[in-house]
């Protein structure tokens, strides 16, 4: 009975916010059959084959709304959740609104937003830059080896807690973005630097068919994080986000310079040691056929592990990819996609054997908006 009471007063506080505000409801939902197999050591010799929640969109819904405040300032809020769509489970056990959780004001100054908000180097929620229409039509990675530009970048494409996202107006196509995030995961504990503290800074300029977007970010250490503030150094990357649409065909490109970073894992394709100097590089050409938009394309990343000094803790990082793809609207609210992957990783160690991984993907699949 209370449960049921809860419901109503919720639906009945939403009725009322309504009159007042403009409030939507929406959501997307994305199934996917994969076929994947990964060669090298530990690799199967077999073809796996699972149904996928979110192969090429993750399956997700929410609420959003604005309320306009008179001299062109308005109100808005964003609560948005990720849920497995095979399962019905939310994507993390305990976490309801897992990708953003945020209130903006927006006026003639910009737009500030504060919350639980996507980390701009990601795909992720309003403040994210690198959303796949923008940088990459691969978006970040689809499933394992079908490879956007994850598999050959750092950093993470979630959400980072304790955030506020300034963009500043509109000038002459130029719009400055900065983020900055007192605690990425979780609150900010007892004192100033005792969580991870993360920042960041764009540069997007937009005109007609041309998109240009220049992306830096670090995350500072914590004192109560794993490293302590005495010996660690700290991430930092800086990419280049280039693309135009010169209508038969539009070519994406990017490019990334990073220090210190972490590199993201793809399917298996996992590495052991942490820290790595580097570059990664992805290019997708996309074009209009048959109702539809194909698209080719691949990436390259290079690393080296950041304190190998003399050459004895020698780890170094090859990966180069290529994906190909099919995306076809049936209806505006509905899409189905097919695409296929195939990325390459060989790691060098110091006095042993190279080791190579293969890894091999192909996804059909369906995604309605709603």
């Amino acid at each position: 009975m209370k449960k049921h009471l809860l419901v109503l007063a919720v639906l009945s506080s939403l009725a009322a916010c309504a009159q007042a505000a403009d409030i939507k409801v929406y959501g997307v939902l994305d199934y996917g059959l994969t076929v994947s197999k990964n060669t090298g050591k530990d690799g199967s010799s077999h073809w796996d084959t699972a149904m996928k929640s979110g192969g090429r969109n993750s399956s997700r819904f929410g609420i959003k709304g604005t309320e306009d405040l008179g001299n062109d300032y308005k109100v808005g809020f964003i609560l948005e959740s990720q849920f497995l769509g095979d399962t019905g489970a939310l994507q993390t056990e305990g976490r309801l609104w897992e990708r953003e959780s945020s209130l903006s004001l927006s006026g003639p100054f910009g737009k500030v937003t504060v919350g639980r908000l996507g980390y701009m180097k990601g795909v992720v929620g309003s403040t994210a830059l690198y959303n796949s229409y923008r940088v990459n039509p691969f978006g970040g990675v689809q499933d394992k080896y079908i490879g956007g530009f994850k598999p050959y970048m750092t950093g993470t494409t979630w959400s980072v807690d304790n955030s506020i996202v300034y963009a500043t107006p509109q000038m002459a196509g130029l719009t400055g973005y900065l983020q900055y995030s007192n605690a990425t995961n979780g609150d900010e504990g007892e004192t100033n630097n005792a969580k991870d503290r993360y920042f960041a800074g764009a540069l997007r300029y937009q005109n007609g068919p041309l998109f240009a977007q220049m992306l830096v970010d670090t995350t500072n250490r914590g004192n109560a994080e794993t490293y302590s503030d005495k010996t660690h150094k700290d991430p930092f990357s800086a990419g280049m986000q280039v693309a135009y649409d010169f209508g038969f065909v539009k070519p994406f490109f990017m490019v990334e310079y990073f220090k210190e970073s972490t590199l993201n894992n793809s399917g298996k394709l996992t590495v052991t040691k942490h820290n790595y100097d580097g570059f990664g590089t992805t290019l997708v050409l996309q074009t209009p056929i048959w109702g539809g938009q194909a698209k080719l394309g691949g990436g390259y990343m290079n690393a080296e592990l950041s304190d190998d000094k003399n050459g004895t803790a020698k780890y170094d990082v090859t990966r180069y990819g290529v994906s190909i793809g099919y995306d076809y609207p049936m209806t505006k609210r509905t899409h189905i996609y097919t695409d296929a992957g195939f990325i390459k990783q060989t790691v060098e160690q110091f006095q042993q054997a190279d080791e190579t991984k293969k890894g091999y993907e192909y996804i059909i699949g369906m995604v309605h908006y709603f």
